[in-house]
């Protein structure tokens, strides 16, 4: 059993481990342990929303590639309330 690196709930079932640094804009992270969180589903899916809306905006790629930890976090419980 895993704990959600976000909303602290508890994963049961199946957890998704996602790249802080998506792979697309930072490959060499593949597997740098402080490029990954666990997640649940629900904060994976609203993670996912803010990096597409951030890939298409001008230089997106870019932001994401330095986007931390600390501020998806923030980002993602502020979607949750």
């Amino acid at each position: 059993m895993g704990v959600c690196q976000v909303c602290g709930n508890a994963v049961t079932s199946r957890k998704v481990i996602d790249h802080v640094h998506p792979l697309k804009v930072s490959p060499n992270e593949k597997l740098d342990s402080n490029n990954l969180m666990t997640l649940c589903y629900r904060c994976h899916a609203i993670k996912t929303r803010i990096e597409e809306s951030l890939k298409s905006q001008p230089n997106g790629n870019n932001k994401l590639k330095h986007i931390s930890r600390e501020w998806w976090v923030r980002i993602i419980k502020e979607k949750i309330k």
